[in-house]
């Protein structure tokens, strides 16, 4: 675990830490300091020479006037070229360490490729076929007698989970479902489509086969959002049970974070400043609240996430089965829209894990006015993003759920922070700690504390807001499950 933050995206090639962000801009600040300081030492020396003051002896000890100003000129000049050298030697480490990573990157995802086209070979080999069998009757042991040895040492292997390397298997294998299915159909040359299908695209095509196949999983249906009363719960003289709800305007990434909803409750918090003909709107998103992928009355749920996964593929609008959005993203519309958001009313949206897709969806609609979005532990490496509209994201090096959205695309909208947050050798009582919202909240203060251009920039736009005092509502979503066929 560190505090260190890795930068990367928003239309720069190089990755590094903020703190060598901070100490280059520190740097060619210092070189146009030092050159200024050359100009007046170059000027004060000409003026030295017209008044002839080094001529004629005139008592002066080595050196002169004159000459003593041109050596400071000429020891600024060596110090300026020292600072510019230096400066840019960081940015050329930078540069080393993106293009490592991406080529790294592009070596786990052949690899990837290679070895889901081997499991694919194997899928209906007499091997695939035992290990189907053995799977299923662990399933049926364990409805029988309760958690199976299998499921023990499956526990005891939790860890793994949250290793970066386990991490980057995961992003590999997000983009490589068409090399398993071309290993199981046994077509040569695994990688056939290349990049053209990942992650987004193999959720949109489990979609319609679960879908047209009627699967009672991966369905969705209709939602509806209420408006939790102020005070609901809340005891006599608490602030909560006031009629009306109120907030100061957020200052930074830290506060954006702290009012995302955990999900305990509801899952979608609204926040209105500015003046009744003017207003700004912050919208605050749930992460997943359901692990389930059979769609029930919680909307936030897997089932959700992966519809937000699949808008992501350009071969989405193809399907012809199966909802168009997740549901989760319609709640948040909803009470978008019961709240009173106009679609030039400027917005925020932040969201944690599935919220993040949530978000970023959001961000890329071109009918509303979403002036940046913050994503804190999604899968929207995938996300389309809009032109001009800033998408903040934070991933953390062991968090398995960014990762399932798999390689992605760069994009100049989309900068990425992350760092390491888990201690080594430590066993910790989850099994994702690393996905846990406090720790992206942490993370977001120390985004806060950060000196980087790029992520001042961003704390500068929170303030769109105009600050003072906003009002709140919170909202309650509820998936009609009655209806939850798949159509579109």
């Amino acid at each position: 675990m560190g505090d260190g933050l890795t930068i990367s995206g928003g239309g720069e090639t190089a990755v590094a830490t903020d703190a060598l962000f901070v100490d280059a801009a520190r740097l060619g600040a210092a070189v146009g300091v030092i050159d200024g300081w050359v100009s007046i030492a170059a000027t004060l020396a000409s003026e030295l020479d017209a008044a002839g003051l080094d001529r004629g002896g005139g008592g002066w000890a080595d050196p002169a006037p004159t000459e003593a100003v041109r050596r400071v000129e000429q020891a600024l000049l060596r110090c300026g070229d020292a600072a510019d050298d230096l400066r840019g030697a960081l940015i050329a480490s930078a540069e080393r360490y993106g293009w490592a990573e991406r080529w790294i990157d592009g070596l786990w995802k052949a690899g990837g490729g290679l070895l889901a086209g081997a499991v694919g070979a194997h899928l209906f080999s007499p091997h695939g076929v035992g290990l189907a069998v053995g799977l299923g009757v662990n399933v049926a042991a364990r409805s029988l007698f309760g958690p199976t040895p299998l499921d023990r040492w499956v526990a005891s292997q939790r860890g793994l989970l949250s290793d970066p390397a386990f991490v980057r298997v995961v992003r590999a294998a997000a983009d490589s479902f068409d090399e398993l299915v071309a290993g199981a159909r046994g077509v040569p040359g695994y990688g056939a489509f290349g990049r053209l299908v990942g992650a987004p695209e193999s959720a949109s095509v489990l979609l319609g086969f679960t879908a047209l196949l009627g699967a009672k999983v991966l369905v969705d249906g209709p939602v509806s959002v209420t408006r939790v009363t102020p005070g609901d719960g809340a005891p006599a003289g608490h602030p909560a049970a006031a009629p009306i709800r109120t907030a100061d305007a957020p200052t930074g990434l830290a506060d954006l974070a702290d009012r995302v909803p955990s999900g305990e409750g509801p899952q979608i918090r609204i926040e209105r400043y500015g003046q009744p003909d003017d207003p700004r709107w912050m919208v605050y998103i749930s992460g997943t609240v359901e692990t389930s992928l059979v769609a029930g009355e919680q909307p936030f749920d897997h089932s959700s996430n992966v519809f937000g996964l699949a808008d992501d593929s350009w071969i989405d609008e193809l399907r012809t089965a199966g909802a168009e959005s997740g549901a989760g993203e319609r709640a948040v519309r909803h009470a978008m829209a019961e709240a009173g958001v106009a679609p030039g009313d400027p917005v925020m949206p932040v969201g944690h894990s599935g919220g993040g897709i949530i978000a970023a969806k959001l961000a890329a609609d071109t009918e509303l006015n979403v002036v940046g979005a913050v994503n804190l532990g999604g899968p929207i490496v995938s996300a389309p993003m809009r032109e001009g509209v800033p998408v903040l994201s934070i991933e953390h090096d062991e968090d398995i759920v960014p990762a399932v959205g798999g390689s992605g695309h760069p994009s100049d909208e989309r900068l990425t922070v992350s760092r390491s947050v888990l201690d080594v050798g430590r066993v910790y009582e989850t099994a994702l700690p690393a996905h846990e919202l406090v720790r992206y909240r942490e993370t977001a203060a120390l985004v806060d504390d950060s000196e980087e251009d790029r992520l001042l920039a961003f704390r500068e736009l929170v303030g769109f807001t105009g600050g003072g005092t906003g009002v709140v509502t919170e909202w309650k979503a509820i998936r009609d499950v009655s209806s939850s066929t798949g159509a579109r």
